[in-house]
């Protein structure tokens, strides 16, 4: 590929093989580079390809404000989410990550700092992705000699799960909502008190997170298997009770009832959980 300008050391314009132009982000991947010279593709961390001159236009404008440092972060985020998350990352994290944590720094810089509404459910509920954005939140705090609050690390976050998902990521605030509720049925029906650091409580609320994600989404988990479903609604009686009452929650608030096969995942963690907090 052929730069034919360079925004900073991270990020250049450039024509491909079939001159069409390309953003080309990649840690370093212009330092010492000018316009004229060939970049190696395998270099990059993402390339996006321009559709219209507008586009390109308005490239130069935001690329062009962002430091070098900046872009470095935003690259070790993506790589820590497409590392530690297992999950495909939408290209799109880039701008948006780096469109509001510029923003996010020069507010800070005025002492003006956004709160999160969302933050106690986003620690608790989405555990990997604040870690991530915690990490961040400290490296930059400490390059750029600011004092960003924890709810920028929140912020970062839901970066991360719009990213994660194909398609529309329902809204953060509702998923997180009909997670709460689930965990407050399954609490109050056994009387019980959540062990929040077991594993079994952890792999409930991530079987949550993406069962909320399918169910506002209005996607389906469907199977035949009517005697595996008995075989579980028998041998953990006690669970599929508390399963079967937040399918009439799920019928009443959302006008939709589990399939068998939702029923019997449902009931399977809740038993794991049950089981875990009682011991």
């Amino acid at each position: 590929m052929r730069i034919l300008r360079v925004l900073n050391n991270n990020v250049v314009i450039v024509s491909d093989a079939d001159d069409k132009e390309c953003v080309v982000i990649g840690k370093g991947i212009a330092f010492q580079k000018k316009t004229g010279q060939w970049i190696d593709p395998n270099l990059a961390d993402k390339i996006f390809r321009l559709a219209r001159e507008d586009h390109m236009q308005r490239v130069n404008t935001d690329f062009n404000t962002v430091p070098d440092a900046l872009f470095n972060i935003v690259i070790d985020i993506v790589k820590q989410a497409a590392a530690r998350l297992d999950r495909k990352i939408h290209k799109s994290l880039y701008a948006s990550l780096l469109d509001h944590l510029n923003f996010a720094i020069e507010r800070a810089r005025q002492q003006r700092f956004a709160k999160s509404e969302l933050l106690w459910d986003i620690k608790r509920l989405y555990v990997v992705e604040f870690a991530i954005g915690k990490e961040a939140l400290d490296t930059i705090n400490q390059q750029f000699d600011v004092d960003l609050p924890e709810d920028e690390a929140g912020f970062i976050a839901l970066h991360l799960l719009n990213a994660q998902q194909e398609g529309t990521l329902p809204d953060v605030a509702q998923m997180s909502r009909l997670i709460q509720n689930i965990l407050n049925i399954v609490k109050y029906h056994f009387q019980l008190e959540y062990d929040e650091q077991s594993i079994d409580f952890q792999r409930f609320v991530v079987h949550l997170k993406f069962f909320s994600h399918r169910l506002l989404s209005q996607a389906f988990v469907r199977g035949d298997d009517a005697e595996l479903h008995n075989l579980v609604a028998v041998k953990y009686a006690l669970a599929d009770a508390c399963a079967r009452k937040i399918n009439l929650y799920l019928l009443h608030e959302y006008q939709r009832e589990l399939t068998d096969d939702e029923m019997m995942f449902l009931s399977l963690h809740i038993e794991h959980v049950r089981s875990s907090s009682q011991n």
